[in-house]
């Protein structure tokens, strides 16, 4: 079975650039979550610093 032949005269809405859902541009939301990304990573390594100087101090002591 064949498909029928698209009416030329009509576009669908890709094909004439029209945004089919959501926001236009999403850099400011991409922005936001590295940021966010970066935050976690350094507060990660804080701890771990932390933990491991706070770990060392233990075992050293009498």
């Amino acid at each position: 079975m064949s498909k029928p032949a698209k009416d030329p005269t009509k576009k669908h809405r890709h094909d004439i650039g029209a945004v089919d859902h959501g926001p236009s541009s999403t850099h400011e939301t991409t922005r936001n979550i590295q940021v966010m990304l970066g935050i976690w990573i350094v507060l990660s390594a804080a701890l771990a610093v932390y933990a491991l100087v706070h770990a060392g101090f233990e075992v050293a002591a009498p």
